[in-house]
């Protein structure tokens, strides 16, 4: 059923396609906006908690504007593997003002959960009457185990591991971290200019947004800071880092305004995560 939501001059509608899903069956939510066409207005991107659901994809359409008033829509790709049998979403959109954003949120929508195995009967044959066979044959049965001797070796093992951690535990720990780090970071930058190459040799909002939600789960990770979860306005209180706002600007006006200059932002961040990689790992080296 379709899920409406006035706010001021925004309206906005957000409704499943289907009225049951299956766990980790894609199903479509559909979220659209009315507005007057001198505001700005954002959806939600595959940063966004779309809890209990999994994100898989969103398509955007374009802008339609008449008589003073504009309409976006978008659909998203979900899927759930709760076991609630009924859930529920609303997703909102966020109208964007000089010093703020108002949230303008779809009323919450639900979609029943299909049970994917019946109940099996229970048996019908009691204990007594099955068919069973005796067997009077001698088997023969092992030996007990030594357990005096197994718990010796097992302990000795545990001292000889508790002297080894106490030697080198640090040196090990340090050594585990600094392999992790440089994997995690070689994963993501391959992946991250890979992205690049692909939106520079054919822009595309789409493409642009999931390079930016790569870079931020990683910065994530590596600085254990919201990055997935604050606005580019969020971020420029919460790093104080002018520079870093400007790129992540320009990367919002490319996703949202269709601006296709993205190439330098783009490698701006890689060198930003670069120079956070470089700092924590010379952190852990001379911990």
């Amino acid at each position: 059923m379709s899920a409406v939501s006035f706010s001021q001059s925004v309206t906005v509608y957000g409704s499943f396609q289907k009225d049951s899903i299956a766990i980790g069956e894609p199903v479509v939510y559909s979220l659209a906006a009315r507005y007057t066409s001198n505001q700005n207005i954002l959806f939600p991107d595959s940063t966004y908690n779309f809890s209990p659901f999994e994100f898989s994809k969103k398509i955007f359409f374009p802008t339609k504007t008449t008589e003073g008033y504009s309409f976006d829509s978008a659909v998203y790709y979900l899927s759930t593997f709760e076991v609630d049998s009924i859930q529920y979403l609303s997703l909102p959109v966020f109208t964007v003002h000089p010093s703020d954003c108002t949230v303008t949120s779809a009323l919450r929508d639900s979609i029943l959960l299909r049970e994917m195995v019946a109940l099996m009967p229970p048996d019908t044959v009691s204990a007594q009457n099955l068919p069973l066979k005796v067997d009077l044959l001698y088997n023969p049965v092992d030996y007990l185990l030594n357990y005096p001797v197994i718990g010796l070796v097992v302990g000795g093992l545990l001292i000889l591991i508790l002297i080894i951690w106490l030697i080198f535990g640090k040196r090990i720990k340090k050594y585990f971290s600094i392999k992790k780090l440089r994997r995690n970071y070689h994963t993501f930058i391959t992946d991250y200019n890979s992205m690049i190459g692909k939106v520079t040799s054919q822009f595309s909002p789409e493409g642009t947004e999931h390079a930016l939600a790569r870079w931020k789960r990683y910065m994530e990770v590596l600085e254990s800071k919201p990055y997935t979860k604050i606005t580019t306005r969020e971020a420029m209180k919460l790093f104080n880092d002018q520079t870093l706002v400007t790129t992540l600007s320009k990367l919002d006006a490319a996703v949202y305004g269709h601006n296709t200059l993205v190439e330098e932002p783009l490698k701006n961040l890689g060198q930003y995560a670069e120079q956070k990689f470089n700092a924590k790992l010379e952190a852990i080296k001379h911990g």
